[in-house]
């Protein structure tokens, strides 16, 4: 996924799934999306609803795949399931 070992974590609970984004430490974002607080998660359950159909999900290992593809190639950002 990253070469960067070490991340911020930001949870957040939509739709009933539990997520998390992670930023990379070393991100030129990370202190603009801290000051953003609520408003970046509000941003990420928007991103959700975009890029998944999380009420016609056919299992997890769907919701696994359409993960791996939204977080392919990235270096700095991932939207992941929490504990995964």
């Amino acid at each position: 996924m990253t070469n960067a070992t070490e991340f911020v974590l930001i949870p957040f609970t939509h739709k009933g799934f539990e997520f998390v984004s992670k930023i990379s430490t070393t991100s030129p974002y990370l202190n603009q999306i801290l000051s953003m607080g609520d408003e970046f998660v509000t941003m990420n359950k928007g991103a959700v609803d975009e890029l998944i159909d999380l009420d016609n999900l056919s299992s997890m290992e769907e919701l696994h795949a359409v993960l791996a593809d939204i977080n392919e190639g990235g270096s700095e950002m991932f939207l992941e399931l929490a504990g995964a």
